[in-house]
């Protein structure tokens, strides 16, 4: 009998790479799946066959929730059910894994923080990045002094981005929300989760040449950390190029780019970028990413009454620096930080 029992919310793409993560941990076991449109039911079914588990098939989130077999729960479903399908969750005692974007603003990011606290369930955003080899090994690289003291960062994430949902901002939201918030919460992380961001300037702008698009699909951002430190990211969903996700960490004594290292405090004399050999966020296919190792340590967290490094709380940072600088472009001003 395994230890816990999970529900997969929203059989869509990305619940394939979640029900990975939960049958290959043998501490979980998948007992319910809920859809909401009718071909949802089909989807459940082939995922159920693909990996060879039973689950309980629901049209209804409320009715699943009221198992008290379920302990763990994925919101796999578009953007904009995440905020009300996670506030359900908590509020009815389930940990929860949520996919990005956690919301869509400020308010609901403040309910769902005092949700989490009120109820002390353990929660997990789906910032997947995170979990790459080669990121995990530059994060550490730069922990460990390996470039010294960090005082510049910028990510990118520059993708020609389709889907009908995917371009209306009520349903999709913004560039950063549909997938910009990947590189948000990658230069927080880099910079050191504790120096807290202070001040954000930013400029949108509307579509160049993919009129479907409801929001600026182009946006970029700069700001500033307590440390004095700077950080950069710049989206683009209508560019016109394969899938890119720069990342470029400046340190006082060495530099990160991408998947490579120069440092002259652990390789002096060093002729150029050493390269990690590992995966790197470089594919937009959702299937390369790695979920069931977010997944695993998802479980990890709940198993050891731990708090994930991304929970609700903690990644509250990025979608308040996210919506500062929505707030700041939107506006043609600085945005002074903290405003949750």
């Amino acid at each position: 009998m395994a230890d816990y029992g999970a529900m997969i919310i929203g059989p869509g793409w990305v619940a394939g790479e979640h029900v990975k993560g939960y049958v290959q941990d043998p501490r979980t076991e998948i007992r319910a799946i809920v859809g909401f449109v009718p071909e949802d039911k089909a989807r459940a079914e082939k995922y159920m066959q693909m990996h060879g588990f039973k689950a309980d098939y629901y049209d209804n989130l409320d009715t699943a929730l009221a198992r008290d077999d379920i302990q763990l729960a994925s919101v796999c479903t578009i953007n904009c059910m995440h905020y009300d399908q996670t506030l359900a969750c908590i509020q009815a005692g389930k940990n929860v894994l949520c996919e990005k974007p956690l919301c869509f603003d400020l308010d609901q990011l403040r309910a769902l923080v005092a949700a989490e606290k009120k109820h002390g369930v353990k929660t997990q955003v789906g910032h997947v990045v995170r979990w790459y080899p080669a990121v995990v090994g530059l994060k550490n690289f730069i922990d460990s002094g390996g470039i010294g003291e960090v005082f510049y960062v910028e990510a990118d994430y520059w993708h020609d981005i389709h889907g009908a949902w995917k371009v209306v901002k009520k349903t999709g939201g913004s560039a950063l929300t549909m997938g910009g918030i990947h590189a948000v919460d990658l230069i927080r992380w880099m910079a050191g989760e504790d120096h807290a961001v202070v001040e954000v300037a930013a400029f949108s702008e509307k579509a160049a040449w993919r009129p479907e698009f409801e929001y600026d699909p182009t946006i970029a951002l700069l700001c500033k950390f307590d440390n004095g430190a700077i950080g950069r990211v710049s989206t683009s969903l209508e560019c016109n190029m394969p899938y890119v996700f720069h990342l470029q960490v400046n340190g006082s004594k060495g530099c990160i780019r991408n998947n490579g290292i120069y440092s002259t405090r652990v390789f002096p004399g060093a002729k150029g970028f050493m390269s990690i050999p590992a995966t790197y966020p470089d594919d937009w296919n959702v299937a390369h990413h790695p979920f069931p190792e977010e997944v695993g340590y998802f479980i990890d967290c709940v198993a050891n009454n731990t708090e994930s490094h991304v929970s609700i709380r903690r990644a509250s940072k990025t979608y308040e620096l996210t919506f500062a600088a929505e707030l700041a472009a939107a506006e043609g001003r600085v945005v002074k930080l903290p405003i949750l």
